[in-house]
């Protein structure tokens, strides 16, 4: 389930009801210019039902203090979990634990709470890990990765040389396929970006460069 709140259907069903109860919580009158969070209550629960496949009737916008009241309850401090992450492209979101203007939505859960999209400081304050910052710095890494002026397109195929790797992403008919220091990989991938996300996933976390040593040692 906690995956479902990460979802961009979620996020964009909250903001429906938000919007449909005029961007105030319907408790306080308060809003987002208020300094407010707001978050969507689902007034009752109907089992194997996604969060977002409610009809909106059965929802309503409250702020974080009027929520917390309607649960009985005072939001945990710890035990949150992470369980993804969204980039808006600018400071297109809100922080709903302080309210900020954030970039990088995280989104967190706890068993005695709903979910909540806060940014990288507030998630690592909850989780108690760096997993926030951490996130938010692989998809820098993965922007600059795409976007270098180091790949080369020749025909059909793109070349890099990245930390001391040589890519190639061949684009045949059946897909992409991916090609590491001459090493034919026999995975085929449906777009280019999918193949350069994998072979940057590849890289960044290590498993390349263990895979080559192991080569090494076998040859």
């Amino acid at each position: 389930m906690a995956n479902l709140y990460a979802d961009k259907q979620w996020a964009a069903f909250r903001e429906q009801v938000i919007e449909l109860d005029g961007g105030v919580c319907v408790e306080c009158g308060r809003g987002r210019p208020d300094g407010v969070v707001l978050q969507v209550h689902h007034k009752h629960y109907i089992s194997g039902r996604k969060p977002w496949q409610y009809d909106p009737s059965d929802c309503e916008t409250l702020c974080r203090g009027c929520h917390a009241r309607e649960h009985g309850e005072i939001r945990p401090d710890s035990g949150w979990e992470y369980i993804g992450e969204d980039d808006l492209g600018d400071l297109a979101g809100n922080c709903e634990l302080c309210g900020t203007a954030i970039r990088y939505v995280h989104y967190v859960l706890h068993r005695h709470w709903e979910q909540m999209g806060v940014g990288t400081n507030c998630c690592d304050a909850l989780t108690g890990t760096r997993e926030a910052t951490e996130t938010r710095r692989r998809l820098g890494r993965f922007r600059r990765f795409l976007a270098s002026s180091k790949w080369k397109r020749k025909h059909d195929c793109h070349t890099i040389k990245h930390r001391g790797f040589r890519l190639a992403v061949v684009i045949e008919p059946t897909g992409c396929r991916l090609v590491v220091d001459h090493v034919q990989g026999q995975n085929r991938y449906e777009s280019v970006l999918h193949a350069k996300e994998f072979v940057f996933d590849f890289i960044d976390s290590g498993k390349a460069a263990e895979y080559a040593k192991r080569r090494r040692l076998k040859s």
